[in-house]
């Protein structure tokens, strides 16, 4: 006799579930299958995309790019990558850290007049280091350089770095959008003398669409200007024109001093909120541009509620596409250190606060990055 089965489907999309193939249609994980018949299911892709992200999200990447970086690796090039030392913690895109991983890399860590001069340059030198060595690339402290190219003054210095660190092999300078490349780029050729038989050219990288500055170092080497890649997982890029000049700092970012208690909500403009779950009132100093508004909220509210409060007009800046709470992820951050800590929004500034076993709970646009780190600033947080 033969059995006539249920077959379940996703309750938004329809597809038939199945947890054999993740990257089949229909997905879910099968433990999520197994439950009763009366429970709404949704495939992965559904959930990830009308509920929330499972983990942050990384830049988007053009496929020609990796085309780049393999023939970097092929040819033992030296990589110069250029850093937004005020935001870069998230613009890290893992394709291309395995593509390069082994490669000789200086750091140019450009924006360092943002940041509060009280800070020694070689504490910040150990900070971009360490975040590199946590996308597991091999830096040191002393393959990263800080500048600020609107008053760049070590050009030879630079100049005399990638000549002696690129042993004759070529150099490809990369980095995400805004960092500064075209500024670096700017501060090389003032130094730069054409030795060889070429001449400076642009043109699409070879096998690919991507138009590239190839610049002659020696009659077989040569220095290739990258696009910058995606920073879509960076807040600025899903503001308007008018909102997005609002937080990104154009001069020195003071740190903003404030207590959280347990179950207060710190409103971070009208685009993100954090809220102190669990553990003792913390002290926090947050690292904003100016114009961003951070106000605090005491009182139990649902979520409806809350959400009314992060988008008043007094907050700022605002995102027209955040239109209910469902437009938002939600990550939960468990702090186990006991340093000085960090916990940052890609493309909007971080807040720093000493580690004493807080659960921290934060609401930010879908698709835009968090990261969760030591500090930044060896911040004395009493």
């Amino acid at each position: 006799m033969s059995n006539l089965e249920y077959v379940r489907r996703c309750c938004n999309c329809g597809a038939i579930l199945q947890c054999k193939d993740e990257k089949a249609e229909g997905y879910i994980p099968e433990h999520l299958l197994e439950r009763d018949l009366s429970s709404l299911l949704f495939c992965t892709s559904c959930y990830q995309g009308a509920k929330y992200n499972l983990m942050p999200a990384y830049p988007s990447l053009d496929p020609d790019y990796l085309i780049m970086m393999q023939d970097a690796q092929a040819r033992d090039a030296l990589i110069v990558y250029v850093v937004d030392l005020f935001s870069f913690e998230c613009s890290f895109i893992p394709e291309i850290t395995q593509a390069i991983e082994g490669l000789p890399i200086i750091v140019i860590a450009n924006k360092r007049d943002l940041l509060p001069s009280s800070v020694s340059d070689d504490e910040l030198r150990e900070y971009v280091a360490h975040r590199f060595r946590r996308a597991e690339l091999r830096v040191k402290a002393e393959d990263v350089v800080l500048t600020s190219f609107t008053s760049l003054s070590n050009t030879n210095e630079l100049y005399s770095l990638i000549q002696e660190k690129r042993q004759g092999h070529d150099v490809y300078i990369i980095g995400a959008k805004l960092a500064g490349k075209t500024l670096f780029l700017n501060a090389f050729l003032r130094n730069y003398t054409n030795n060889s038989r070429r001449s400076i050219q642009t043109a699409d990288y070879p096998g690919t669409t991507l138009k590239v500055l190839e610049i002659p170092l020696d009659n077989s080497a040569s220095l290739y200007d990258t696009p910058g890649t995606n920073i879509d997982n960076a807040l600025f890029t899903r503001l308007d024109q008018t909102s997005s000049a609002l937080v990104v700092p154009t001069e020195r970012v003071k740190g903003r001093s404030l207590h959280l208690s347990k179950k207060e909500k710190l409103l971070i403009g009208g685009v993100a909120r954090l809220e102190l779950i669990e553990g003792e009132k913390t002290q926090l100093k947050c690292y904003f541009a100016k114009k961003v508004t951070l106000n605090r909220h005491h009182g139990a509210l649902d979520e409806s509620h809350s959400f009314a409060l992060m988008k008043r007009r007094l907050n700022v800046p605002q995102l027209e596409t955040l239109r209910s709470s469902a437009d938002l992820d939600v990550y939960e951050i468990q702090v186990n250190e006991t340093g000085n800590r960090d916990i940052g929004i890609e493309g909007l500034g971080w807040i720093s606060f000493k580690g004493d076993a807080q659960r921290f709970r934060i609401f930010i646009p879908k698709g835009v990055a968090v990261y969760t780190s030591r500090a930044k600033l060896p911040l004395e947080v009493k």
